[in-house]
């Protein structure tokens, strides 16, 4: 059961992408295309910074330095070019009709009818984000704050990753500039590091967590949806 704020004008809608709306992972299912595309898969440097995210990554080091270390494989690249990968990667991954949870997409269109602006929240970057929000009719992207210098991409963040505390960060900043009551607000997660951007908002919503995830959704009395 859904409740209704007062003034849906005066709400918002906060979606993590990755676990949450979709079933993939959109940064590493991304990174995939670009190298094939960049025909580089064979370069030492291609080869030694898999090596390390996947020591990174197996080590379960913190997921805001996995995020950083992610995107210095950027360095260099055109941002018009990039983002035009972006919607060819989309285009491609769109058409597994698995891609989107289809109880999640109902959940947004509720929010829509009731005249609430929707937010996606991720640490993944507008690039790849944007054609998935056109298609959701998302109003605004909360995402990863790429640095660009002279129309391409450094590999480095201007600010912290949208992943655990940056993404609670991102939502307070967002409902402070709005001027909405965080109290009439939703917010949708798949993980842990959702915790911090969920416990921002009056009405928090776990989708298909784990065991860990699950416990605290009762203890908290968070709703839970088990999305297919």
């Amino acid at each position: 059961m859904r409740n209704v704020p007062e003034n849906a004008g005066a709400w918002s809608a906060f979606f993590d992408v990755d676990g949450t709306l979709i079933s993939i992972k959109s940064m590493f299912s991304f990174l995939d295309y670009l190298i094939d595309y960049l025909n580089i898969a064979e370069s030492t440097r291609v080869q030694e910074y898999r090596t390390t995210l996947q020591r990174m990554i197996a080590e379960e080091q913190p997921r805001e330095a996995i995020n950083r270390f992610y995107y210095s494989i950027y360095d260099g690249l055109d941002v018009e070019l990039v983002a035009n990968l972006g919607r060819a990667w989309y285009a491609r991954v769109r058409s597994d009709e698995r891609l989107f949870f289809a109880r999640m997409r109902d959940e947004i269109r509720w929010h829509q009818r009731q005249g609430a602006s929707i937010v996606l929240v991720s640490g993944s970057f507008a690039a790849i984000l944007a054609p998935l929000a056109e298609e959701l009719g998302a109003d605004v992207m909360i995402a990863a704050p790429l640095e660009i210098k002279h129309g391409r991409y450094t590999g480095q963040l201007t600010g912290e990753p949208s992943i655990g505390q940056g993404k609670a960060e991102g939502v307070i900043a967002f409902i402070r500039e709005q001027g909405l009551q965080a109290q009439r607000c939703y917010a949708y997660g798949d993980d842990i590091s959702d915790i911090p951007m969920l416990e921002q908002v009056g009405y928090p919503v776990m989708v298909n967590p784990d065991a860990h995830a699950r416990d605290l959704c009762q203890q908290r009395n968070w709703n839970i949806i088990e999305a297919a």
